[in-house]
């Protein structure tokens, strides 16, 4: 890689020891924790240690943070519309409510259940708080989707 190539942040990196400057000739390895300095030897990253070890131990701290709390990838099945977390793909694990259509996780399924349950509350949707169909007018509802071509009623 040229000089003229690289980035303005690429030629101004050194060594925390040091201070010789990463180039062609030189490459400049990362603290294998935190990945916030660069060394050039063995011998300059054990002398650096005791300075950068309170600072590297508050990175990695910070990096398994980020690792527990990132948000998960949503699913091809989207998201629950209740929680916002991304569908199971396991499709036991979630519950097609016929009344508005929507798909959302047992989670929310299941707490909604327990909320009427413990209240002795009549039986709704999650999502849209309407009662539930009868047989008849949900396979009325499933056709009528099918018919105007909804990719999720088929």
């Amino acid at each position: 890689m040229s000089a003229a190539v690289k980035s303005e942040s690429d030629t101004m990196l050194c060594c925390a020891s040091c201070g010789i400057a990463g180039g062609d000739d030189i490459t400049l390895k990362k603290c294998t924790a935190c990945h916030l300095v660069k060394y050039c030897s063995d011998e300059c990253q054990k002398n650096h240690r005791p300075k950068h070890k309170r600072e590297c131990k508050k990175r990695v701290a910070e990096l398994r943070d980020e690792i527990l709390f990132k948000q998960p990838e949503s699913s091809h099945f989207g998201d629950c519309p209740i929680c916002c977390l991304p569908l199971p793909l396991d499709p036991s694990k979630n519950r097609l409510m016929s009344c508005c259509s929507k798909m959302m996780c047992d989670g929310c399924y299941l707490a909604n259940k327990k909320r009427e349950i413990e209240g002795k509350l009549q039986q709704k949707c999650a999502f849209c708080r309407k009662a539930a169909p009868k047989t008849k007018e949900i396979k009325k509802r499933l056709m009528k989707r099918i018919e105007a071509n909804d990719p999720v009623a088929i």
